[in-house]
């Protein structure tokens, strides 16, 4: 009975010790210390929960903070960098705690103090830092060997989810370093950091103490031991570290500041006053600096584009004056919408044409440049970038601009508008899309060449459209540059009369123009070269020697070079003789009536006469080509007829024939049945 009394007492007795130690780690007690000294056991990978995984934390006081750990050199970890990239730290900044280089070897076994960011995990202080698994590595090994016991092997299997008897090699686990924050208790006694430190053979507390100017006292009582106390190789211990310290011991890592100040944790400093440095003073002021400056950048580009935009917008307005912009603003043929021509942006004619790119070149005239291109709404256009004019013929240019916008002529390449903010002038026209009567009637090939009917369909579409200039407009336009590489053709080998940069528009009282001889050398009226006095019958002159063109397949130019004589004073030589086929193109000569070549080459004589007023008008010249065309037309259609009618008795006499064969074979068959 008696036994059993005591048995009961004892199980009472372990009960209520339980009750008790349960009670205690709910709810621990405020201490000077972090935790209960931990031996070499908390290494090993036993599964025993009691085992501690790092040092506790409230959570409340102090939730993170910068720590250090001791780390001592061994290869392949003896260079500031190779620790630093181990335990997630800067190897500036330890090679600036440990007076050594960043990248030269440290001596093996040689104590390095490395700064860290310590932070409350849960109720755990600790560091996280990767590492790559290598071959034959172990959470254990990892632990003992690689981190030096800055680690368990607890920590790491909580933190990581791989097999601990079969770590892959190269995977990267997640290494809890030891670490620990003053508490609320050792803050107020002036400790300022905690230095995580591995103890190492023949080590005691005294000896660590003296190693960073520590009291014994202060170690013991922030691991919670006492004098009776032993500590064991290879276990981690925590070493306070206060400011106060640094007056004794100047040269402590933790004393590395300024000026004779003095260490306060691992970032601040203070003066041996005792007041602090202002380093969030300083941190704000380098914020607001910076973003003091980065908004000044930002303005000053603002105002950069800004100008640059007003500089652009004033360069347009001065170009659009400069070029009679107002004038043409004034004129009712620009309002609105632009009914017969408008108004077009600098920017729409540089993207209609790339930038005016050089793929988009289609030709260079003595007016300038002609680049392809295509509007947003994708009409495909004609640009015409003027040469510089002279500013004293800007109203004239604009009367010009005016009268061709309007002209509504099939036969005249349609002016759809222009662009006057630019520093000369841009005209758009129409695209005509099949070249020029230069480029085909210089083909050689008699399959390519033009035939005789389209030729003369040519030679008509020009005069009217010349006599139209000069008969029919509201004010009479004189071409000035009527020539072969002027006349644009669409699909259909209809002509249509283009270049109008050196056109002049000349009141009905006046009967020519008196300016500056120009035009192109061949087409140019003798007349007008001599006297400077450029009148309708010298587009006639120039007319004429395009019809020579039409019928000879030669460049005036080109011709008196190679033969040695005048294109027109041939012409005009075997015309009179009666011999012009001589100098036809082969295609005229094959498909042409004698009379009709004879009548067009005299029209061509009487339109290079050298006396103007002997030459006719384009009126006239269109009427006579237009009979011509006419009475071929009615031959050509005679000829149809006729091929058709031969066709139609062809068949009759076949059909005729057809019987009398039939009739033949039948009066055999019955000669033979009856023999």
């Amino acid at each position: 009975m008696q036994t059993r009394l005591k048995t009961m007492e004892a199980s009472s007795f372990s009960y209520d010790t339980f009750c008790l130690f349960f009670f205690l780690f709910l709810f621990p007690r405020p201490s000077n210390g972090q935790q209960a000294y931990l031996n070499d056991t908390g290494l090993n990978c036993s599964s025993n929960a009691a085992i501690s995984k790092g040092y506790l934390c409230d959570g409340q006081f102090m939730k993170s903070c910068k720590s250090f750990v001791n780390f001592r050199s061994r290869s392949p970890y003896d260079t500031a960098i190779s620790i630093a990239y181990l335990l997630g730290s800067e190897a500036s900044q330890i090679a600036s705690l440990n007076n050594v280089s960043s990248t030269d070897n440290i001596p093996t076994n040689i104590s390095i103090v490395v700064p860290i960011s310590c932070m409350c995990s849960g109720n755990i202080y600790e560091h996280f830092t990767p590492y790559t698994v290598k071959k034959s590595d172990t959470y254990y090994i990892t632990a003992k060997e690689t981190y030096q016991g800055l680690t368990t092997c607890q920590a790491m299997i909580s933190r990581n989810y791989y097999n601990p008897e079969d770590i892959p090699v190269g995977s990267e686990l997640m290494v809890p370093v030891r670490c620990a924050c003053p508490s609320q208790n050792q803050s107020i006694n002036g400790v300022n950091s905690l230095l995580t430190y591995v103890v190492d053979k023949d080590e005691t507390v005294v000896s660590i103490g003296n190693k960073f100017g520590v009291s014994t006292e202060s170690i013991l009582e922030a691991n919670m031991l006492s004098q009776q106390n032993n500590i064991s190789d290879a276990t981690p211990i925590l070493v306070p570290l206060k400011s106060e310290s640094c007056s004794e011991y100047p040269k402590m890592f933790f004393c590395n500041c300024p000026n004779g100040q003095l260490a306060y944790g691992s970032s601040d400093c203070v003066s041996n006053h005792g007041k602090s440095f202002p380093v969030k003073l300083v941190t704000l002021l380098g914020v607001g600096i910076g973003f003091g400056l980065l908004c000044l950048l930002l303005s000053g580009y603002k105002l950069y584009q800004c100008l640059k935009r007003r500089r652009i917008k004033t360069c347009k307005e001065r170009f659009f004056k400069q070029n009679g912009g107002s004038l043409l603003q004034e004129k009712k043929s620009f309002i609105g919408n632009g009914e017969k021509a408008r108004l077009f942006t600098a920017e729409e004619l540089e993207r209609a044409t790339d930038n005016y790119n050089q793929s988009r070149f289609l030709g260079k005239g003595g007016y300038g440049t002609v680049y392809k291109g295509m509007l947003r709404d994708g009409t495909i256009v004609a640009i015409k970038k003027s040469k510089e004019i002279d500013r004293k013929q800007v109203e004239q240019f604009v009367n010009e601009v005016l009268i061709l916008s309007q002209i509504n002529h099939r036969n005249i390449v349609k002016l759809l508008g222009c662009c006057l903010e630019t520093e000369t002038p841009l005209l758009v026209y129409e695209f005509i899309s099949n070249g020029t009567l230069f480029h085909h009637i210089r083909k050689k090939d008699p399959e390519s060449s033009l035939s005789w009917e389209n030729r003369l369909n040519i030679a008509c579409d020009v005069a009217g459209a010349i006599a139209y200039m000069h008969a029919s407009a509201s004010m009479p336009i004189l071409h000035r540059d009527i020539k072969s590489s002027n006349i644009l053709l669409d699909d259909k080998f209809n002509a249509k009369v283009s270049d109008f940069g050196t056109s002049r528009s000349v009141p009905e009282d006046k009967t020519h123009l008196t300016t500056a001889v120009q035009g192109t050398f061949g087409y140019m009226d003798p007349e007008y070269f001599q006297s400077s006095r450029f009148t309708d019958k010298s587009d006639v002159y120039s007319y004429g020697v395009t019809l020579v063109e039409l019928l000879t397949g030669e460049n005036p130019f080109h011709f008196a070079k190679d033969e040695g004589k005048n294109l027109v004073a041939s012409f005009i030589s075997l015309t009179g003789e009666n011999q012009v086929v001589q100098i036809l193109d082969p295609r005229v000569t094959a498909e042409a009536r004698k009379e009709d070549i004879q009548a067009i080459a005299e029209l061509g004589t009487r339109c290079l006469r050298l006396n103007g007023k002997k030459r006719p008008t384009m009126k006239e010249v269109s009427v006579e080509l237009e009979g011509l065309r006419k009475s071929q037309r009615k031959v050509k259609d005679i000829q149809s007829s006729a091929s058709e009618l031969s066709c139609v008795n062809n068949r009759s006499n076949t059909i005729q024939e057809e019987p009398a064969e039939q009739s033949i074979e039948i009066s055999l068959e019955m000669g033979s049945m009856s023999v």
